[in-house]
Parts: structure tokens; C-alpha cells; sequence
């Protein structure tokens, strides 16, 4: 069987565009920021939802939440989010799982 993958340069690509994106995006609400992030990570997953490249879902899917909180914590002096916070914002806007949608 064989198994499709990403290409580099696009996964590159969109991993630097995610990061880009919450860095201009970070003085916007909380919420707005959630249902537009989660909609593009929606749609990456439908496009990229190959058999075979779930584990590179799943990368783009942690760096997403890396850059989010990584941004949002520049929003003030206060340093990171950590601990029982990360955890309760987690809960509070969760991101959409990878899925396989296409299944050639």
C-alpha cells in the first residue's frame, strides 16, 4: 500500500502561516480568535485528511496550540499560561481533533 504524505514545503508553510496568524491576530478576543483558528484547522483537515498523513495532522494540530498559547501570553506582563490555567483554557476552547476524511 502507499502511503501519502504532505509535502515538506507545504507543511512548512503552514505551520509558519498558523504561527504568523496568532501573532498579528492576538489583540482580538479570545472567542474570535478560537472559532476563526478552529476553522482553519477544520479545513487544513479536510484538505490534507489523507490515510497516511495523520501524524502530520497531529503535529499541526499541537503546533496550533503551541503558537495560540505562546501569543496569547505576550498579551500581557504576567508570563505564560501554565498549570491549572492551560488546563482550564484548554477546556474552555478546545481545537478541533485531526481526522482522516479521505480515505484513498
Amino acid at each position: 500500500m502507499i502511503k501519502r504524505r504532505t509535502a515538506k514545503k507545504r507543511w512548512r508553510r503552514t505551520l509558519t502561516a498558523l504561527w504568523q496568524w496568532c501573532r498579528s491576530h492576538r489583540h482580538r478576543k479570545v472567542e474570535e480568535q478560537h472559532q476563526e483558528l478552529s476553522q482553519k484547522l477544520r479545513g487544513h483537515y479536510q484538505y490534507y485528511g489523507i490515510r497516511g498523513n495523520y501524524r502530520l495532522l497531529e503535529v499541526v494540530l499541537r503546533h496550533a496550540e503551541n503558537a495560540w498559547r505562546y501569543w496569547l501570553s505576550r498579551r500581557s506582563q504576567k508570563g505564560m499560561i501554565t498549570g491549572n490555567k492551560l488546563e482550564r483554557w484548554r477546556e474552555q476552547f478546545p481545537l478541533p481533533t485531526p481526522k482522516i476524511v479521505h480515505n484513498i
